[in-house]
C-alpha cells in the first residue's frame, strides 16, 4: 500500500515541479490530486457504510482547506524562485515568516480535522486517517524540497 501511495504522490509532485505553475495549473493539479487522493483514502480506510457518511463530509471540508494551504505553499515556492538570484534579508525574512505561518495554520487544520473525525468515526480510525494524511504530506514535501535549491547552493555550484 505504501508503495502505491508513494508512487502516486511522487507522480503528482513531479507534475507540479515541471515548471512554475500558473493559478489555473495549480487548480488543475490540485483537482487531479484530490481525485487520486480520495481513491487512496478509500482503499486505505475501508470505511463501513456507517462510517462513510460522516467521514466524507469532514474529509471534503478538510480537502477544501488543505488545497488552499497547498496553493499558498506553491505561491511561496514561486516567490522564492523569482527572488532566488537577488534574495535580500528582508525578502528572506518575509518568505520564512509566511511559510511558518502557513505551516502553523495547516497544523491547526489537521488538529481540528482529527477532532471532527473522532466524532464521526472512532479516535483510532481518525488516527488512521491522520497517519495516512501525514505520510502523504511528508512524501510530497520531501519531493518538492528535493528540487528546491538551498539559499546560495546555485552560487556555490557556479563557482566550482
Amino acid at each position: 500500500m505504501k508503495k502505491l501511495i508513494l508512487l502516486s504522490a511522487f507522480f503528482l509532485t513531479a507534475v507540479v515541479l515541471k515548471a512554475q505553475p500558473t493559478s489555473d495549473e495549480v487548480s488543475l493539479i490540485q483537482s487531479a490530486y484530490g481525485m487520486e487522493k480520495r481513491a487512496i483514502v478509500e482503499q486505505y480506510m475501508k470505511l463501513t457504510d456507517t462510517e462513510a457518511a460522516g467521514f466524507w463530509k469532514v474529509y471534503e471540508e478538510y480537502e477544501t482547506a488543505r488545497k488552499a494551504y497547498g496553493k499558498k505553499r506553491v505561491d511561496m515556492i514561486v516567490e522564492y524562485a523569482n527572488n532566488y538570484a537577488n534574495l535580500t534579508d528582508d525578502k528572506a525574512k518575509e518568505i520564512v515568516k509566511n511559510s511558518l505561518a502557513n505551516q502553523t495554520s495547516f497544523t491547526k487544520l489537521q488538529q481540528s480535522t482529527y477532532a471532527k473525525m473522532c466524532k464521526v468515526i472512532s479516535p483510532k480510525r481518525a488516527a488512521q486517517f491522520t497517519q495516512l494524511e501525514t505520510y502523504l504530506e511528508t512524501v510530497i514535501r520531501l519531493n518538492i524540497w528535493d528540487d528546491i535549491p538551498f539559499i546560495g547552493e546555485l552560487d556555490d555550484k557556479r563557482k566550482n
